[in-house]
């Protein structure tokens, strides 16, 4: 999947700031897993900056971080991903893709699905538990309350709690559409999350998606990475 996208934070008296961005995903051949690049295009103070996700087959995800300042590529350490992704209320762990045995589930309740655009929609709300310290360390939470949507399977409402279970963010996606009918394949064009402790936001919105582009795996190599275009 390739995309365009945009980044806007606000709230909490801070001035919003945008950050454009392009976005290349494909999954790897150990099934279920993804990697992903963003390169920044503006503003021109981060233009060039890129971010490689390599999604392992265990808990763990390889991020790193290519900066044009410095000419180099440094890794974000498992214990620094429950951080701010570019300033963003968005974590590196909420940008990676989560994988089903990192956690353990719990059905709550069904309920009608939040939004408009689900109306008259029954979600299944569940919990899920990291299932190891490392998940935890990398997450930064005790648990999320998800509620599922009932035909594409996606996430439209998430609370994130700390490592002390108390609520730190809320996040939404919307705009929900099957990017690829043939695979059953949905995304969510925009999300959104909020800091429940300082009502600052962030809202990152796709635009342009295109799948099956045939990207080359060479993109998701350091060499590409550092390339800042």
């Amino acid at each position: 999947t390739e995309s365009q996208a945009t980044l806007t934070t606000g709230g909490g008296g801070q001035t919003p700031r945008v950050k454009q961005f392009r976005w290349w995903r494909k999954t790897t051949s150990a099934g279920g897993r993804f990697n992903t690049l963003t390169r920044f295009l503006q503003p021109a103070e981060i233009r060039g900056e890129g971010i490689l996700f390599l999604e392992k087959t265990r808990d763990e995800n390889e991020v790193l971080m290519y900066l044009p300042a410095y000419k180099k590529i440094r890794r974000v350490e498992s214990q620094a991903q429950s951080g701010s992704f570019m300033g963003s209320e968005f974590s590196y762990s909420d940008i990676a893709s989560p994988h089903l045995e990192d956690h353990q589930y719990k059905l709550l309740r069904e309920e009608p699905c939040p939004g408009a655009e689900n109306a008259k929609l029954s979600c299944s709300v569940v919990e899920a538990k990291p299932a190891s310290d490392s998940v935890r360390e990398r997450t930064g939470y005790s648990r999320t309350v998800n509620w599922v949507h009932p035909r594409s399977f996606m996430v439209v409402k998430a609370e994130c709690y700390g490592l002390d279970d108390t609520l730190v963010k809320k996040m939404e996606s919307s705009q929900i559409r099957e990017v690829d009918p043939a695979a059953h394949r949905w995304m969510a064009h925009r999300l959104r999350v909020e800091n429940a402790k300082n009502a600052k936001f962030t809202e990152l919105q796709f635009e342009q998606v295109k799948v099956n582009a045939g990207i080359a795996d060479s993109v998701f190599s350091q060499a590409n990475l550092a390339r800042e275009k």
